[in-house]
């Protein structure tokens, strides 16, 4: 679906690159996470999709079609894309924020406005709220409008760059489990940047790490991460030595326990 071959990324200013000579193919239809440090490149990639970052040299391919010879504003209108903190036009209501991308990609004002309505509602913003500004929500609320206007347009290719990065551990599982949900019935091929590696095995169907200049460490699916690291750099930011638990027996309970003692789980009968 989305190939890259050997892309390399120099901002102007910089001696070493952001992203040096990388290549990979992302799967339509499945959930790749790009995970990896500050600075290693993530972003870099994912906006090289949408041709927010034009490489220095290589190219990137959508079904088959180098992007560089597509308009790039009638690109962006073709992929969605969700950030963090939302992103949120200010001066507008969570409807209109959402409708305003729908009419973008040709819909009628009346259209696009029920169009907004059905998403927003698909991803549980409660409808007393659609014509609340973004000032006026909360941060979970706020990054679901935020789903919805990065789905509103039925696109393809979703991106999203840190989604769930600005609200909290409750508010973040809720949008993750909605996110999967989406997929199993949408079946998008998505772009996820995160920092966190149990989010990327969480939401995941491919992982791919990164190391500076976007080096790929590794790629596979999380079993593979848990159980083939492929290198000491891979292991220490998946945490292997905070990984290995065994089963424990406390006033008649079955329990996960990890290296310390520590409860990690309750075993089921």
């Amino acid at each position: 679906m989305i190939d890259f071959n050997r892309v390399t990324v120099t901002y102007p200013g910089t001696a070493a690159p952001a992203v040096e000579d990388f290549s990979f193919h992302f799967a339509r239809g499945k959930t790749t996470a790009l995970v990896g440090p500050s600075g290693c490149g993530k972003t870099t990639l994912l906006r090289c999709v949408n041709r927010m970052v034009e490489p220095a040299s290589g190219a990137v391919s959508i079904g088959g079609e180098n992007i560089a010879g597509r308009n790039p504003v009638q690109l962006r209108r073709s992929i969605g894309y969700v950030m963090q903190n939302s992103g949120l036009l200010p001066h507008v209501t969570a409807l209109e924020n959402v409708a305003a991308v729908a009419r973008l990609s040709g819909a009628s004002k009346v259209e696009a406005r029920e169009c907004a309505a059905q998403w927003l509602e698909t991803v549980h913003v409660d409808p007393a709220l659609f014509k609340r500004y973004p000032g006026e929500l909360s941060g979970g609320q706020a990054q679901r409008v935020g789903v919805a206007r990065g789905l509103v347009a039925d696109p393809d290719i979703v991106l999203m760059d840190e989604p769930f990065g600005a609200v909290d551990p409750v508010v973040r599982r809720e949008l993750q489990q909605e996110v999967l949900g989406l997929q199993e019935r949408m079946a998008k091929t998505i772009i996820m940047v995160t920092h966190d590696i149990e989010e990327a095995f969480y939401l995941g169907d491919e992982i791919v790490l990164l190391s500076d200049h976007a080096h790929i460490e590794q790629h596979g699916t999380a079993e593979e991460f848990i159980t083939r690291p492929a290198n000491e750099i891979v292991e220490h930011f998946v945490g292997m030595e905070h990984r290995k638990v065994r089963v424990a027996e406390r006033d008649g309970k079955r329990l996960v326990v990890d290296a310390q003692g520590n409860i990690v789980a309750l075993l089921e009968d």
